[in-house]
């Protein structure tokens, strides 16, 4: 169905399926004006017991990105409308760019955002690389100002990799290391990222520049090597680790513990 404004209607039967209707007439009051040569799409539906409701009530249940499940409720009975959208992330991008010529374009972190999001779904990757440097070097000369931090520029590596340009994405990362916000955590993440990709080798330079940085540290950088050395198979790195990291778990992980314990004991061989 095309996009726009319609009436919606629903048919109810004493026997088979009930029916929404969608009509070209939006502009009725209730069903008096309602013409069936005026029908667009008719759905039909099967009404399931609800919970009492005392008034009409429209809903949205299941939420997706590109679908969701609407209902009808009232008294007993709920009647569901499945809605979905083929070419959802398409639209998301052309509101995104929409949005942009206006207030959000005033905001680094929209750009930054918009390219984040054409990244992750390996979408609109041309344009998202030039929003990405927006969100570096500002969107709007005169008017404000973008800020090439780790994670701006990790953003725009990001859009290299889905791109293919892994080694140009390697590269910016190097840099992306030594600039504001390359903190403790945020470079943890990033190399969990790499672990989960398969990038194994990748992932260990990351954390050991990590325990590098953070000497102090006793528990993330050596979390990090730990997971990574069990993914390549390397036992006696993985056990040296966990046992660094089951010493020095802080309050906030302790939840954390039995599984850090059942890693360390499968890697001995023990039950």
């Amino acid at each position: 169905m095309k996009a726009g404004t319609y009436g919606l209607f629903l048919d109810v039967e004493k026997e088979g399926p009930w029916q929404w209707i969608f009509s070209t007439n939006a502009d009725g009051w209730g069903s008096y004006q309602y013409d069936p040569k005026e029908d667009v799409l008719r759905v039909p539906a099967t009404p399931v017991a609800a919970p009492h409701t005392e008034f009409l009530t429209y809903g949205f249940d299941d939420r997706k990105p590109d679908s969701t499940v609407a209902f009808l409720q009232w008294d007993d009975k709920r009647i569901p409308l499945r809605i979905e959208v083929p070419n959802a992330n398409e639209i998301y991008v052309a509101q995104i760019r929409h949005n942009l010529l206006s207030w959000p374009g005033f905001d680094y972190k929209n750009w930054q955002n918009a390219a984040q999001f054409c990244a992750s779904n390996k979408i609109n990757l041309d344009e998202a690389l030039v929003w990405a440097d927006k969100a570096i070097y500002g969107p709007f000369r005169g008017a404000t100002v973008g800020s090439e931090d780790f994670s701006t520029v990790q953003t725009k590596a990001d859009v290299l990799q889905a791109m293919g340009k892994t080694e140009e994405a390697d590269k910016l990362m190097d840099h992306a290391f030594q600039l504001t916000g390359a903190d403790l955590l945020p470079v943890h993440i990033y190399g969990m990222r790499l672990l989960g990709a398969g990038r194994k080798e990748k992932a260990i330079e990351v954390f050991k520049l990590n325990q590098k940085k953070h000497p102090e540290d006793k528990f993330w950088a050596y979390l990090g090597l730990a997971r990574a050395y069990t993914a390549t198979g390397d036992k006696a790195q993985a056990i040296k680790n966990w046992e660094i990291v089951l010493q020095n778990i802080p309050a906030d992980r302790k939840g954390q513990l039995p599984a850090y314990q059942a890693a360390l004991k499968k890697l001995k061989g023990e039950s």
